[in-house]
């Protein structure tokens, strides 16, 4: 028995603020004086570097205190543009929504 394993490989574009999600999630009805949360900001963006079943991680982090974002690779550490977060390549993203 063979196995094949690939990389999806598709350009997208994903937001780094505002990534609106009312249509796509059950949201609940606000309280009075409260308004709709559908908003959501990417906070980190972990990419997979190299073949399918070797390579490395590394993760893209926004220090929101300071609104900097940093690059982390093992115990490596750097500070980061934010548009090099929009132009890495996506494996895993979590985003936090707006308060």
């Amino acid at each position: 028995m063979h196995s094949v394993v690939t990389d999806c490989i598709l350009a997208v574009n994903f937001p780094v603020k505002n990534l609106e999600l009312k249509d796509y999630i059950p949201l609940p009805v606000p309280k009075e004086n409260d308004r709709l949360r559908s908003k959501y900001d990417l906070i980190a963006n972990i990419v997979h570097d190299g073949k399918p079943k070797e390579g490395f991680y590394r993760v893209f982090v926004q220090r929101k205190s300071e609104e900097l974002w940093y690059e982390m690779q093992d115990l490596h550490v750097s500070e980061t543009l934010p548009q090099m977060v929009a132009l890495s390549e996506a494996y895993v993203q979590i985003y936090e929504q707006q308060q």
